[in-house]
Protein backbone atom coordinates (compact mmCIF):
# COMPACT_ATOMS: atom_id res chain seq x y z
CA UNK A 1 0.00 0.00 0.00
CA UNK A 2 1.47 3.37 -0.57
CA UNK A 3 0.28 7.01 0.60
CA UNK A 4 -0.89 9.61 -1.04
CA UNK A 5 2.16 12.09 -1.57
CA UNK A 6 2.21 15.17 0.63
CA UNK A 7 2.91 18.76 -0.12
CA UNK A 8 6.36 19.59 0.44
CA UNK A 9 7.41 23.18 2.03
CA UNK A 10 10.56 25.20 1.31
CA UNK A 11 13.64 22.95 1.32
CA UNK A 12 16.62 24.81 3.25
CA UNK A 13 20.29 23.43 3.70
CA UNK A 14 22.30 24.08 6.92
CA UNK A 15 24.97 22.20 8.41
CA UNK A 16 28.98 21.80 6.71
CA UNK A 17 27.33 21.67 3.45
CA UNK A 18 23.59 20.93 3.71
CA UNK A 19 21.59 19.36 6.42
CA UNK A 20 18.08 19.25 4.45
CA UNK A 21 15.13 21.40 5.83
CA UNK A 22 11.63 19.97 4.56
CA UNK A 23 8.39 21.10 5.27
CA UNK A 24 5.84 17.93 5.18
CA UNK A 25 2.21 17.14 6.59
CA UNK A 26 0.05 19.23 8.91
CA UNK A 27 -2.61 18.54 10.54
CA UNK A 28 -4.62 21.61 12.52
CA UNK A 29 -7.74 21.05 14.74
CA UNK A 30 -8.54 24.76 16.21
CA UNK A 31 -11.07 26.68 17.84
CA UNK A 32 -12.02 30.04 17.09
CA UNK A 33 -13.45 33.08 18.82
CA UNK A 34 -15.34 35.50 16.59
CA UNK A 35 -16.74 39.08 17.93
CA UNK A 36 -18.36 41.39 15.30
CA UNK A 37 -18.49 44.88 15.89
CA UNK A 38 -19.81 48.26 14.69
CA UNK A 39 -17.83 48.67 11.44
CA UNK A 40 -15.36 52.19 11.67
CA UNK A 41 -12.28 51.36 9.18
CA UNK A 42 -14.01 48.07 7.03
CA UNK A 43 -16.54 45.94 6.64
CA UNK A 44 -16.97 42.74 8.83
CA UNK A 45 -16.50 40.71 5.72
CA UNK A 46 -12.78 42.10 5.02
CA UNK A 47 -11.25 41.76 8.26
CA UNK A 48 -12.89 37.88 8.91
CA UNK A 49 -10.79 37.41 5.35
CA UNK A 50 -8.05 39.46 6.76
CA UNK A 51 -8.02 37.04 10.34
CA UNK A 52 -8.52 33.91 7.80
CA UNK A 53 -5.38 35.07 6.25
CA UNK A 54 -3.42 35.38 9.28
CA UNK A 55 -4.51 32.23 10.97
CA UNK A 56 -3.52 30.44 7.27
CA UNK A 57 0.49 32.35 7.30
CA UNK A 58 0.73 31.81 11.27
CA UNK A 59 0.39 28.12 10.93
CA UNK A 60 2.30 27.77 7.68
CA UNK A 61 5.30 29.63 9.43
CA UNK A 62 5.11 28.35 13.13
CA UNK A 63 5.40 24.58 11.23
CA UNK A 64 8.52 25.80 9.60
CA UNK A 65 9.78 27.83 12.52
CA UNK A 66 9.67 24.71 14.36
CA UNK A 67 11.23 22.75 11.65
CA UNK A 68 14.36 25.35 11.88
CA UNK A 69 14.76 25.44 15.53
CA UNK A 70 14.58 21.50 16.04
CA UNK A 71 17.60 20.83 13.81
CA UNK A 72 18.86 24.38 14.35
CA UNK A 73 21.54 23.41 17.25
CA UNK A 74 23.28 19.80 17.14
CA UNK A 75 21.06 18.78 20.12
CA UNK A 76 18.88 20.12 23.56
CA UNK A 77 19.83 19.64 26.85
CA UNK A 78 16.02 19.87 27.71
CA UNK A 79 12.64 20.09 26.57
CA UNK A 80 12.50 23.25 27.93
CA UNK A 81 15.38 24.61 26.16
CA UNK A 82 14.18 23.38 22.87
CA UNK A 83 10.76 25.14 23.89
CA UNK A 84 12.41 28.20 25.13
CA UNK A 85 14.23 28.40 21.51
CA UNK A 86 10.60 28.19 19.40
CA UNK A 87 9.33 30.86 21.67
CA UNK A 88 11.80 33.09 21.13
CA UNK A 89 11.23 32.55 17.25
CA UNK A 90 7.83 33.20 17.18
CA UNK A 91 8.11 36.55 19.20
CA UNK A 92 9.77 37.58 16.63
CA UNK A 93 7.86 36.17 13.79
CA UNK A 94 4.99 37.69 15.87
CA UNK A 95 6.54 41.17 16.12
CA UNK A 96 7.14 41.22 12.17
CA UNK A 97 3.74 40.00 11.43
CA UNK A 98 2.28 43.13 14.02
CA UNK A 99 4.17 45.43 11.86
CA UNK A 100 2.95 44.17 8.64
CA UNK A 101 -0.74 44.27 9.86
CA UNK A 102 -0.68 47.04 11.20
CA UNK A 103 1.53 49.17 8.78
CA UNK A 104 -0.89 47.91 5.71
CA UNK A 105 -4.17 47.06 7.30
CA UNK A 106 -4.52 49.39 9.93
CA UNK A 107 -5.26 46.29 12.67
CA UNK A 108 -3.76 44.65 15.12
CA UNK A 109 -2.08 40.99 14.63
CA UNK A 110 -0.26 38.49 17.09
CA UNK A 111 0.94 35.22 17.17
CA UNK A 112 2.12 33.27 20.41
CA UNK A 113 3.91 30.15 20.70
CA UNK A 114 1.76 27.67 23.26
CA UNK A 115 4.32 24.79 23.94
CA UNK A 116 4.50 21.49 22.23
CA UNK A 117 1.92 19.51 22.54
CA UNK A 118 3.52 16.71 21.75
CA UNK A 119 7.81 16.52 22.09
CA UNK A 120 9.45 13.86 19.50
CA UNK A 121 12.95 12.49 19.34
CA UNK A 122 15.75 13.32 17.51
CA UNK A 123 18.51 11.01 16.54
CA UNK A 124 21.54 12.04 15.30
CA UNK A 125 24.94 12.08 14.96
CA UNK A 126 26.11 15.72 14.39
CA UNK A 127 29.37 15.14 13.41
CA UNK A 128 31.21 13.26 10.70
CA UNK A 129 31.20 9.23 11.80
CA UNK A 130 30.63 6.18 10.96
CA UNK A 131 26.64 4.98 10.54
CA UNK A 132 27.28 1.87 12.93
CA UNK A 133 29.42 -1.09 13.18
CA UNK A 134 30.08 -4.68 11.49
CA UNK A 135 26.77 -6.01 13.22
CA UNK A 136 23.46 -4.44 12.52
CA UNK A 137 21.97 -1.51 14.73
CA UNK A 138 18.44 -0.34 15.01
CA UNK A 139 18.21 3.62 15.28
CA UNK A 140 14.63 3.23 14.92
CA UNK A 141 13.93 -0.39 16.82
CA UNK A 142 10.19 0.32 18.36
CA UNK A 143 6.72 1.24 15.63
CA UNK A 144 7.20 4.55 15.14
CA UNK A 145 5.59 7.39 12.94
CA UNK A 146 9.17 8.93 10.74
CA UNK A 147 8.67 12.85 10.15
CA UNK A 148 12.66 13.35 8.89
CA UNK A 149 15.21 10.69 7.51
CA UNK A 150 18.35 12.73 6.10
CA UNK A 151 21.90 11.61 5.64
CA UNK A 152 24.51 13.75 5.10
CA UNK A 153 27.68 11.38 3.44
CA UNK A 154 31.37 12.32 3.58
CA UNK A 155 32.21 10.26 0.54
CA UNK A 156 35.83 11.04 0.33
CA UNK A 157 35.72 9.30 3.55
CA UNK A 158 34.06 5.99 2.16
CA UNK A 159 35.90 3.55 0.76
CA UNK A 160 34.62 2.74 -2.94
CA UNK A 161 32.47 -0.21 -3.45
CA UNK A 162 31.51 -1.16 -0.25
CA UNK A 163 27.70 -0.96 0.29
CA UNK A 164 25.70 0.32 3.46
CA UNK A 165 22.16 -0.97 4.05
CA UNK A 166 18.99 0.90 5.48
CA UNK A 167 16.44 -1.22 5.62
CA UNK A 168 12.68 0.30 6.50
CA UNK A 169 9.96 -2.14 7.76
CA UNK A 170 6.40 -1.23 8.56
CA UNK A 171 5.81 -2.10 12.17
CA UNK A 172 2.35 -3.34 11.45
CA UNK A 173 3.49 -6.10 8.72
CA UNK A 174 1.24 -4.25 6.25
CA UNK A 175 2.30 -4.55 2.13
CA UNK A 176 5.07 -3.50 1.68
CA UNK A 177 6.14 -5.07 4.95
CA UNK A 178 10.10 -4.44 3.92
CA UNK A 179 12.28 -2.10 1.58
CA UNK A 180 15.79 -1.96 1.52
CA UNK A 181 18.08 1.76 0.58
CA UNK A 182 21.64 0.40 -0.62
CA UNK A 183 24.05 3.36 -0.73
CA UNK A 184 27.52 2.72 -2.11
CA UNK A 185 30.11 5.17 -3.92
CA UNK A 186 31.42 4.23 -7.12
CA UNK A 187 34.47 2.15 -7.93
CA UNK A 188 34.84 4.42 -10.40
CA UNK A 189 35.34 8.13 -11.82
CA UNK A 190 34.49 10.79 -8.95
CA UNK A 191 32.81 10.32 -5.48
CA UNK A 192 29.24 9.56 -6.92
CA UNK A 193 27.02 7.70 -4.55
CA UNK A 194 24.84 5.13 -6.20
CA UNK A 195 21.35 4.29 -4.38
CA UNK A 196 19.63 1.21 -5.02
CA UNK A 197 15.40 0.36 -3.75
CA UNK A 198 14.60 -3.18 -3.29
CA UNK A 199 11.66 -4.68 -2.15
CA UNK A 200 11.38 -7.12 0.89
CA UNK A 201 12.85 -10.16 -0.91
CA UNK A 202 14.96 -8.44 -3.56
CA UNK A 203 13.06 -9.77 -6.35
CA UNK A 204 12.17 -6.28 -7.29
CA UNK A 205 14.12 -3.28 -7.72
CA UNK A 206 11.46 -0.11 -6.54
CA UNK A 207 14.00 2.52 -7.71
CA UNK A 208 17.86 3.65 -8.42
CA UNK A 209 19.87 6.44 -8.52
CA UNK A 210 23.39 7.91 -9.52
CA UNK A 211 24.08 11.17 -7.01
CA UNK A 212 26.73 13.89 -7.32
CA UNK A 213 28.35 15.40 -4.19
CA UNK A 214 28.76 18.78 -3.21
CA UNK A 215 32.00 19.01 -1.99
CA UNK A 216 32.11 15.60 -1.69
CA UNK A 217 29.42 15.43 -0.14
CA UNK A 218 25.85 13.85 -0.67
CA UNK A 219 22.85 14.95 1.17
CA UNK A 220 19.65 12.21 0.79
CA UNK A 221 16.09 12.85 2.10
CA UNK A 222 15.17 9.18 2.60
CA UNK A 223 11.37 10.62 3.28
CA UNK A 224 10.92 11.87 -0.04
CA UNK A 225 13.63 9.50 -1.92
CA UNK A 226 15.75 12.51 -3.36
CA UNK A 227 19.26 14.08 -2.85
CA UNK A 228 19.30 17.83 -2.02
CA UNK A 229 22.69 17.63 -3.37
CA UNK A 230 21.92 16.82 -7.15
CA UNK A 231 19.09 16.68 -9.22
CA UNK A 232 19.18 12.68 -8.72
CA UNK A 233 15.77 11.07 -7.05
CA UNK A 234 15.48 7.12 -6.80
CA UNK A 235 12.36 6.50 -5.07
CA UNK A 236 10.15 5.61 -3.41
CA UNK A 237 10.64 7.21 -0.54
CA UNK A 238 9.28 6.38 3.05
CA UNK A 239 6.62 8.64 2.57
CA UNK A 240 4.96 6.36 -0.31
CA UNK A 241 5.32 3.28 3.02
CA UNK A 242 2.83 2.84 5.06
CA UNK A 243 4.02 3.44 8.89
CA UNK A 244 4.35 3.15 11.45
CA UNK A 245 8.55 2.04 10.58
CA UNK A 246 11.37 0.38 12.31
CA UNK A 247 14.68 1.18 10.95
CA UNK A 248 17.84 -1.16 10.31
CA UNK A 249 20.83 -0.03 9.54
CA UNK A 250 23.53 -2.92 8.16
CA UNK A 251 27.12 -2.77 7.19
CA UNK A 252 26.99 0.97 9.06
CA UNK A 253 30.81 0.70 8.97
CA UNK A 254 30.95 1.52 5.05
CA UNK A 255 29.44 4.41 5.54
CA UNK A 256 31.02 7.54 6.58
CA UNK A 257 29.17 11.44 7.96
CA UNK A 258 26.20 12.96 9.24
CA UNK A 259 22.48 11.25 10.10
CA UNK A 260 18.88 12.88 11.21
CA UNK A 261 16.35 10.90 12.18
CA UNK A 262 12.83 12.29 13.92
CA UNK A 263 10.09 10.22 15.10
CA UNK A 264 6.77 10.87 17.55
CA UNK A 265 8.65 8.87 19.69
CA UNK A 266 8.47 10.18 23.85
CA UNK A 267 11.69 11.01 24.93
CA UNK A 268 10.27 8.61 28.08
CA UNK A 269 10.80 6.07 25.59
CA UNK A 270 14.48 6.84 24.46
CA UNK A 271 15.35 3.15 25.54
CA UNK A 272 12.83 1.34 24.08
CA UNK A 273 13.05 3.13 20.93
CA UNK A 274 16.85 2.28 20.53
CA UNK A 275 18.90 2.44 23.75
CA UNK A 276 20.94 5.58 22.55
CA UNK A 277 21.81 8.16 25.34
CA UNK A 278 20.94 11.35 25.42
CA UNK A 279 23.38 13.95 23.38
CA UNK A 280 24.17 15.81 26.55
CA UNK A 281 26.87 12.96 27.58
CA UNK A 282 29.06 13.72 24.18
CA UNK A 283 28.78 10.16 22.95
CA UNK A 284 27.05 9.69 19.23
CA UNK A 285 24.43 8.28 17.65
CA UNK A 286 22.39 10.26 20.23
CA UNK A 287 18.95 11.66 21.23
CA UNK A 288 17.35 14.85 21.62
CA UNK A 289 14.32 16.54 21.52
CA UNK A 290 12.11 17.52 18.76
CA UNK A 291 8.60 19.16 18.90
CA UNK A 292 6.32 16.58 16.71
CA UNK A 293 3.48 19.27 16.90
CA UNK A 294 2.91 22.70 18.75
CA UNK A 295 -0.07 24.65 20.02
CA UNK A 296 -0.09 28.72 18.91
CA UNK A 297 -2.66 31.03 19.26
CA UNK A 298 -3.01 33.91 16.83
CA UNK A 299 -5.19 37.21 17.66
CA UNK A 300 -6.47 39.91 15.19
CA UNK A 301 -8.17 43.20 15.92
CA UNK A 302 -9.86 46.13 13.96
CA UNK A 303 -12.17 48.38 14.63
CA UNK A 304 -14.78 45.77 12.69
CA UNK A 305 -13.74 42.39 14.28
CA UNK A 306 -11.70 41.03 17.54
CA UNK A 307 -10.75 37.28 16.99
CA UNK A 308 -8.04 34.47 19.10
CA UNK A 309 -7.49 31.42 17.44
CA UNK A 310 -5.98 28.48 18.88
CA UNK A 311 -4.78 25.08 16.98
CA UNK A 312 -2.65 22.45 17.02
CA UNK A 313 -0.06 22.46 14.67
CA UNK A 314 1.84 18.80 13.20
CA UNK A 315 5.24 19.75 12.65
CA UNK A 316 6.01 16.62 10.41
CA UNK A 317 4.27 14.30 8.54
CA UNK A 318 2.43 11.44 10.49
CA UNK A 319 0.43 11.24 13.23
Amino acid sequence: MVNDSRDRGQIMLIGAIAIAFIVLGLVAVYSAQLTARPATTGSVGDSTAEATELNREARRNARAITIRVNHDQPYYASRAALNASVDDAVANYSGLMAETYAGSRGAAATVRYDGAARMGTRTVRHSDGPMGGASPWHPVDQPSDLGWFVFNFNLSAMDKGESFVVRVENGTGADPPDTTYTFTRNTTGSSVLSVEVDSETGATILGRGTCNPVGNRSVIDLTTGESFTSSCAFGPGIDRLTGPYTVTFEQGDNAVGKFGIVTDTRPTNWGALNARPDCTGGTEPCNTYAAWNVTITTGYESGALSYENTQNVTVYRGA
